[in-house]
């Protein structure tokens, strides 16, 4: 009996076909390295950056303008926005005449020092050592080329720091990020919010004079707590609240000074949407949104109308060296 043996057709394993075809019979020693290769196409994916495209908008003037009652020069920041997918610096807005007028008839001038810097600084005098009072309203006056940007804000109370103590302790999950130390000082302020419902505040820290300002850092309360109907009038700031000057352990010899900025209602809502907007990342995240602004542009029919915020501040602070000698315990 003659045997005729068949010749098999080739498997072509980079063919279109299911990964999962019958393969041919190999030795396990050559079957490895085949199926290490197959893995490795099946896993493996094109990357491509694609640029989306976005329709061109109107630009608006954008004022960045935090005004205090401090002893101190006072700056605004004037910019022009950008389109979504612009990757440059924001362009400076240079050569605008800038003044802020209050209630009472003063009015203040801000001059740009550096040519094309877009930051306009006032500066305090023995006539007026100060910008305000608490319960006085401001307004702002932008003028640009043809356009006239304005804006008003109220000056609020603000209470007292009655102290900043710390404790010596171990660095919880929230403080032990890289880098930061493991054991140290950990603080908190003490303030009662004043009598009245709807006081709002910003609570700013600084360690050896330089600012916490990291998103998850932007401190907002509501009277004493951290949201409108909390129920905490009066009441002493909530812990979590106190404890927020503490975004990492500090170290001997550190110096610490808060502040607690007085902000109306419409600033407290305006950072809680900016914050917002800072953390809204990862694969859940929603759409972005459009934060709230008081700048308006007096010709409601121009193209360039105006963004950002303009709030004014009383602010009270208090400051302390870490001292070994002076740390708590059982602090709560």
């Amino acid at each position: 009996m003659k045997i005729i043996q068949s010749k098999q057709r080739p498997f072509n394993y980079l063919s279109s076909a299911p990964l999962f075809l019958p393969s041919p019979i190999i030795s396990p020693f050559k079957m490895k390295p085949i199926y290490l290769f197959l893995l490795l196409v099946a896993l493996s994916s094109c990357e491509e950056v694609v640029t989306l495209p976005s329709p061109a908008s109107d630009h608006y003037i954008v004022v960045e303008a935090n005004l205090t009652n401090q002893n101190k020069a006072q700056q605004i920041i004037l910019s022009r926005s950008q389109d979504y997918f612009d990757q440059t610096a924001a362009p400076k807005l240079s050569g605008a005449q800038v003044s802020v007028s209050d209630s009472l008839g003063n009015q203040f001038m801000f001059t740009e020092k550096v040519a094309a810097s877009g930051l306009y600084s006032w500066e305090p005098t023995p006539q007026q050592p100060s910008i305000g009072k608490v319960g006085t309203t401001f307004t702002l006056q932008v003028k640009w080329q043809n356009e006239i940007i304005t804006a008003k804000a109220k000056m609020n109370r603000v209470p007292a720091i009655d102290s900043v103590l710390y404790q010596y302790d171990e660095a919880s999950n929230r403080q032990a990020a890289d880098g930061q130390p493991k054991n140290g000082y950990d603080a908190q302020f003490y303030a009662r919010d004043i009598l009245g419902a709807g006081d709002c505040y910003r609570v700013k820290t600084y360690r050896n004079g330089v600012l916490f300002n990291d998103p998850i850092n932007l401190t907002l309360a509501y009277d004493a707590g951290f949201q409108k109907g909390a129920m905490t009038d009066g009441l002493m700031f909530i812990l979590p609240l106190r404890r927020s000057i503490s975004p990492s352990l500090y170290q001997e010899n550190d110096k610490i000074r808060v502040e607690i900025w007085s902000i109306s209602e419409d600033e407290f809502n305006f950072y809680s949407q900016a914050r917002l907007e800072l953390n809204n990342a990862g694969l859940f995240s929603r759409p972005a949104a459009n934060i709230p602004t008081n700048i308006k542009n007096t010709n409601p029919a121009s193209k360039l109308q105006g963004t950002g915020w303009f709030g004014v501040s009383a602010v009270s602070a208090f400051e302390t060296v870490v001292d070994p000698k002076k740390a708590k315990t059982g602090l709560k």
